[in-house]
């Protein structure tokens, strides 16, 4: 089986890295967005168990359903 190849490290290159190529994030804002989508999905995740137990029509209750449907 054939080794992995030797992961080198970007100060090692000839040219410099170009700053715009690269995005600095802080890892809190990261999970901070992560975070957010997650609850967003949980949210709608419930509603339409909501619905589905109820029996409700979402498309009916979604503003302006009436219009794109017709």
């Amino acid at each position: 089986m054939p080794w992995p190849p030797v992961r080198r490290s970007p100060y090692g290159l000839e040219e410099p890295l170009p700053g715009e190529a690269t995005a600095v994030v802080r890892p809190y804002v990261v999970l901070a967005e992560r975070e957010c989508e997650r609850a967003w999905q949980r949210q709608r995740r419930v509603v339409m168990v909501m619905a589905a137990d109820f029996g409700i029509d979402l498309d009916r209750h979604v503003t302006g359903a009436e219009t794109v449907a017709r």
